[in-house]
């Protein structure tokens, strides 16, 4: 059997059939090609301007990207940089986690592996929840209690929080109120 072989040009050959782009350096006065580019300034780095390679030194030696910049300033970029600009948040600060085992909440255990059992080593008397009351306390950030008052009280402050006319109309705070008064209906059951 004879292979088929299909014409693809390789890459370094188009890229040499493209036309170059060039820049003439952006140094008043200077006619040589701007091939190595540098950032315009600190609020935008991605945005560039190009130089030839003896002036692009030169504007690195003088740029300082702390320029205009407050000690405050400062300190949240340096901040901000060495966590990638991401927010990050202390430990054990989560609004999930309340109650007796704080740590509870934040996974889904459905055979009672970590809470089955209290400190001694007995079983609680803890009643069976299903997945939909499990995903319901969850939402809440609480762990199944019986006091009506404190589910009510976290349910407005919930609804408060996510109403999306409080987060100016955002679809995403719509959904998060949706789910917050599914969780609260079959919380109200549990209660009825």
């Amino acid at each position: 059997m004879k292979k088929q072989t299909v014409n693809i040009p390789d890459m370094k050959s188009w890229r040499q059939n493209q036309a170059p782009e060039t820049r003439v350096c952006a140094k008043d006065g200077c006619t040589e090609e701007g091939a190595y580019k540098a950032p315009r300034s600190n609020h935008n780095v991605r945005d560039y301007i190009w130089f030839c390679l003896d002036h692009v030194r030169e504007y690195n030696k003088s740029w300082n990207y702390f320029e205009g910049m407050d000690e405050t300033g400062m300190e949240d970029a340096i901040r901000d940089s060495t966590t990638w600009e991401r927010p990050s948040w202390k430990f054990g600060t989560s609004t999930k986690t309340s109650g007796a085992r704080p740590w509870q909440a934040q996974f889904d255990d459905p055979l009672g592996v970590f809470g089955g059992n209290n400190d001694n080593g007995q079983s609680t008397d803890a009643p069976k929840l299903s997945a939909d009351q499990r995903k319901a306390w969850s939402v809440f950030g609480l762990t199944p209690c019986n006091d009506e008052d404190k589910v009510k009280k976290r349910y407005k402050d919930l609804a408060k929080t996510h109403h999306p006319d409080a987060n100016g109309g955002s679809r995403e705070a719509e959904d998060r109120l949706k789910t917050i008064n599914w969780a609260y209906s079959i919380l109200k059951k549990h209660f009825a």
